[in-house]
């Protein structure tokens, strides 16, 4: 069995064999059609957020459960997220997007038929299942064919989950109000099917004259002892506590903490999303410019994401929550291209996939456990300066784990 160092040599040896890679303009096409693929399966992710309560009166579903099947959705996401990173790097990314996104596009379609809640439960359950495995598989495909900007083509990448809240929240209800909430489930499955069909029609594995060798099963245990893979898995499961813990909760604790209206307290956090949304590509190109140093960048940003929080705590006045808001989106998000990075540099490009499934995989859980946990903090203090210091309790984690994280050898496309 090889050790991380030889695991991480041959994820060398590959890169290197392929000068002409990072200078194929067709890399850029592969980053668009993924990207928006990406989009529309996080769109068929939250559509149901943004029409639960209508959709739910109409189904005669309890209120308090309408919940239940983001949650279930994000049971059956997780469980497979680490089996569909193995498939990647077993049978091929391209392979893995279409056992992927097709069974996707048919569960989000046949949602519109649901008349019970078990069944839509099952359905969710069934749609994150299906939909975990692109993730690993998107990752694959972009540590290929980028090199030295491959850290601008994840922070791209990214920016599909901003786009998609944005997407389903304005598009969606407004055509569910129109024609149905079955009519959107039904337009989003047939979206879903054909942004599938361009996406599996254009990617390829790999660039030309490349091969990409598949994996075994002793690669994969050798991958889950890697020790930088370990901690920037740990690092990101705390980074993203904080993050889900506060997106969750930041409008009440505007709203009931502080008295702002929804509508103001909508607006602040708007501008969190731009800042997010911005931060993205702009902390991609951070990592291609000082990859050497991602971990260091990751860090700092995480140190400012803890103080700003505690700005955020402090502030008192509208037009401060306006001023901190974007920063805050910014330092909340940006680490997102440099840890993966990071652990595609640790993994080599050979594993990338399912390096990629089981650091999503721990990542999952900080995003499942915040939310919970500072929602009891909030409920039962009513405490904003203890709802975020529980809050920021996460990103100070994840800064200590990074530090834990070596330096490894460069493995970028060349």
């Amino acid at each position: 069995m090889k050790s991380n160092d030889q695991l991480a040599a041959t994820g060398h040896l590959l890169s290197a064999t392929t000068p002409d890679a990072a200078n194929s303009g067709f890399r850029w096409v592969i980053l668009l059609v993924v990207w928006a693929a990406f989009t529309v399966s996080c769109v068929d992710r939250f559509a149901w957020a943004s029409i639960a309560a209508p959709a739910g009166r109409a189904l005669g579903f309890d209120l308090a459960l309408l919940g239940a099947l983001t949650t279930a959705f994000y049971v059956g996401y997780t469980v497979s997220c680490p089996i569909g990173g193995i498939l990647a790097d077993k049978l091929g990314s391209r392979a893995t997007l279409a056992i992927s996104m097709f069974p996707l596009a048919a569960l989000t379609f046949c949602f519109s038929f649901v008349h019970t809640f078990w069944a839509g439960i099952a359905l969710h359950l069934l749609m994150g299942f299906a939909a975990g495995a692109e993730y690993g598989a998107t990752i694959k495909i972009l540590t290929v064919w980028f090199g030295k900007d491959k850290g601008r083509a994840f922070g791209i990448w990214a920016t599909g989950t901003s786009v998609s809240v944005v997407l389903a929240n304005a598009i969606v209800p407004r055509f569910a109000l129109a024609y149905g909430w079955q009519s959107a489930y039904q337009i989003l499955g047939i979206a879903t099917l054909v942004f599938t069909t361009i996406c599996v029609l254009v990617v390829r594995d790999a660039p030309a004259g490349l091969s990409v060798p598949r994996i075994s099963g002793a690669r994969v245990a050798a991958l889950l002892r890697n020790r930088n893979i370990v901690f920037v898995a740990l690092g990101g499961a705390g980074a993203l506590y904080g993050t889900l813990g506060f997106v969750a909760w930041a409008s009440a604790l505007l709203t009931v903490a502080h008295g702002l209206s929804p509508v103001v307290a909508g607006s602040v956090l708007m501008w969190f999303g731009v800042g997010a949304f911005l931060s993205k590509p702009l902390f991609g190109w951070l990592y291609d410019v000082l990859h050497r140093y991602a971990r260091l960048v990751a860090v700092v940003d995480l140190a400012l994401f803890i103080v700003l929080l505690v700005a955020f705590g402090k502030c008192s006045s509208t037009s401060g929550y306006f001023f901190i808001a974007p920063f805050l989106g910014a330092a909340a998000y940006g680490y997102t291209p440099l840890l993966i990075g990071l652990y595609t540099q640790a993994s080599g490009p050979r594993l990338a996939g399912a390096a990629a499934g089981f650091v999503n995989t721990i990542w999952s859980v900080g995003s499942f456990i915040s939310p919970i946990l500072a929602g009891y903090v909030f409920a039962h203090g009513r405490s904003l300066d203890m709802t975020l210091g529980v809050i920021a309790a996460g990103p100070l984690a994840g800064a200590i784990f990074l530090c834990c994280v070596r330096s490894s050898p460069d493995v970028r496309v060349s």
